[in-house]
């Protein structure tokens, strides 16, 4: 059974994935995410980002939110397998885990 952020979990049921800090290169954060598998972090859902910092659940279609502290474009929102994402500039954004 896979996570569905639409549908709560069953009892019992642990996600596979691990929430993560999604940070600027400058070192402010941006939003806390829900990654669900391994490897890089190329896209992220907007209804997986669980603490959004600057405000991307809320843009729209075409929409390039940017980082508060030093106005870098953090990446681009898009339409990714019929659900909303932010498809992330690679040189802009840093993982940790929590």
């Amino acid at each position: 059974m896979e996570y569905n952020a639409y549908k709560l979990p069953e009892a019992g049921y642990v996600p596979k994935g691990r929430v993560i800090k999604v940070q600027c290169r400058c070192g402010r954060l941006l939003f806390r995410y829900y990654k669900g598998g391994r490897g890089r972090l190329i896209k992220c859902y907007l209804d997986e980002i669980r603490v959004d910092h600057i405000g991307a659940q809320a843009a729209k279609m075409g929409a390039r939110p940017n980082c508060p502290a030093c106005g870098k474009a953090v990446g681009i929102v898009r339409m990714v397998h019929g659900r909303p994402a932010l498809k992330l500039n690679q040189g802009t954004v840093r993982e940790t885990r929590t």
